[in-house]
């Protein structure tokens, strides 16, 4: 599988015992980890490794993967991303999704002009805003549900009612 085509959940920290067990630092939207499989990109290529095993102990995620025997073994995946197939994610609550889910989808108003395009997501405390690349400048677009009123992303479509004067806060 190409990197394009995983998401990134986490990464490893560093090797754990003797049996080659990674210790790994989950994204925080990753609650119960229940991956069949994951890939680690090494030398340029994914490679696919299947789990054995994970637990979680005092607060740390610790994951034992098929091939990684012994603590040497272990320490060369040191830092490196662990990604995993977007299939194996679980579908998230009704009307919540993924940020990467969001990336790439086309903004528009409820009329139909273009806004732009979601190039990236950005927390600000329990507020979270899209931002949409127009015309060379970016504009952040809070996703809450009264300005955010569709999305659907089998179309990677985003319809806004924005306030007025929302688009233009970046105008000089």
């Amino acid at each position: 599988m190409k990197k394009a085509d995983l998401v990134t959940v986490g990464r490893i920290v560093r090797g754990e015992g003797k049996d080659g067990t990674l210790k790994i630092r989950f994204f925080p939207w990753i609650k119960k980890p229940s991956f069949r499989e994951v890939f680690i990109e090494q030398e340029g290529e994914c490679q696919v490794y299947k789990v054995e095993g994970y637990n979680q102990a005092a607060n740390s995620s610790f994951l034992k993967l098929e091939g990684v025997n012994g603590l040497e073994a272990a320490e060369a995946l040191r830092g490196r991303e662990i990604m995993v197939n977007p299939a194996e994610l679980p579908r998230p609550e009704e009307g919540m999704f993924y940020d990467f889910e969001l990336l790439g989808c086309r903004v528009e108003t409820l009329d139909g002009q273009t806004v732009g395009t979601v190039t990236g997501l950005n927390e600000a405390g329990p507020l979270n805003f899209l931002i949409v690349e127009r015309a060379g400048r970016t504009i952040d677009i809070p996703l809450v549900e009264a300005i955010c009123r569709r999305i659907e992303l089998n179309e990677k479509l985003i319809v806004i009612d924005p306030p007025e004067g929302l688009l233009d806060l970046n105008e000089i």
